[in-house]
């Protein structure tokens, strides 16, 4: 809800560009709101209520009561300018507040000039529990998430958090198997003899990989390009003394662009999404985007765009593009994983996601079980 036309258009353009929506009015609130406007006012949301300026507390404060009792309004703002009033008026923060007192609605206050809000109103509307969200781009995008967050459950009656746990003894490329991300063949071995055999089963060449270390190549538990028996026997020797005898077993997969795709647990913001460039230079490339769960399939594309690798998977210097929407569905299956499972695990990274012209393979993964459930 605006005080004004020209602010009304251009929060509506910004909302289409970050694909935020607009709730469609019931009928019957329309008709409320239409009843209360100034002639030449349109009832519409966005909703432009400034007209001959009288009555502004109790005009602003009915329009906002009426979107936000909406059965189909999942949050409603107050789009204004909250500049100082040198003349003492206090009524846009007044009607939010009127509101505020008699509805659990999510109502918010949204500015478009960060620079110029004026501090005692927004400690005034903070102080009540009504956020003040500075800036119209990243105000918008914050009500997108709470209108979105949390999910619908098919059995109102239940909570509206899934808590899921994954079951014992599921390995983590189970877990990215479930949610249909493509990995890597992989065989567990605890003995030369189940290596070796291992081996033959997926064919050579292959990879071993320690099962005794998070960061495996840092401390020597990854030898590749194994291309037969007697290589993969002086390998899995070696990494016995050094690491113990669990390892995995998993074919070579063709070079291509790789790329860490998982989520994490944060304290603050609960599960976050996070996709980087990945492999070895993961945390010293420092390449990284962030999003909040859900993301759609065209908002993983747009968080691939955001990384400085992004000319890399468009394709270098006449290499193939790799396959975009291939990785767009790994980032989507991570952010309903996160939504899942968000509660009960730290983390969950597949890295390397190695991704090329026609495929996109998950070859490493992992699991971090929740510190608070251990």
């Amino acid at each position: 809800m605006h005080d004004s036309g020209a602010e009304r258009a251009l929060l509506a353009d910004l909302a289409h560009e970050l694909e935020v929506p607009f709730a469609e009015l019931a009928d019957d609130t329309l008709t409320t709101i239409g009843g209360m406007l100034d002639d030449g006012l349109a009832p519409t949301n966005p909703l432009d209520v400034w007209g001959t300026g009288a009555d502004t507390r109790d005009l602003f404060g009915s329009c906002l009561r009426a979107m936000a009792d909406d059965p189909g309004v999942g949050v409603t703002a107050l789009a204004v300018d909250m500049v100082t009033e040198f003349d003492g008026d206090t009524a846009y923060a007044d009607a939010v507040l009127d509101v505020a007192d008699s509805t659990d609605a999510a109502l918010a206050v949204l500015t478009s000039v960060p620079s110029a809000i004026d501090g005692s109103t927004a400690k005034r509307l903070r102080d009540k529990g009504v956020p003040v969200l500075e800036g119209f781009r990243s105000g918008l995008a914050a009500l997108a998430h709470l209108a979105r967050w949390p999910l619908p459950v098919d059995h109102p009656s239940e909570p509206t958090r899934i808590e899921r746990r994954i079951p014992d003894g599921a390995s983590a490329f189970d877990l990215l198997a479930a949610y249909g991300i493509p990995v890597v063949q992989t065989r567990p071995a605890h003995s030369l003899a189940e290596a070796l055999a291992a081996a033959n089963v997926v064919g050579y060449p292959v990879a071993l990989k320690t099962l005794g270390a998070l960061h495996k190549s840092d401390v020597g538990g990854v030898a590749l390009n194994l291309v037969d028996e007697a290589a993969l026997t002086e390998a899995y020797t070696a990494m016995e003394q050094s690491l113990g005898g669990s390892v995995t077993v998993q074919p070579m997969v063709a070079d291509g662009v790789e790329v860490s795709v998982g989520f994490v647990r944060d304290e603050a913001f609960g599960p976050l999404v996070v996709v980087a460039a990945g492999g070895t230079l993961v945390e010293l490339l420092a390449d990284r985007v962030v999003a909040c769960p859900p993301v759609s399939h065209d908002g993983a594309r747009r968080l691939l765009t955001g990384l400085r690798i992004a000319p890399l998977l468009a394709g270098w210097r006449g290499a193939p593009a790799v396959d975009i929407d291939g990785l767009a569905d790994v980032i989507v299956a991570f952010s309903e994983m996160a939504i899942q499972f968000g509660d009960t695990v730290d983390a969950v990274e597949a890295n390397p996601v190695i991704a090329s012209q026609g495929r996109v393979i998950a070859v490493d993964a992992l699991v971090q079980p929740s510190r608070a459930e251990s």
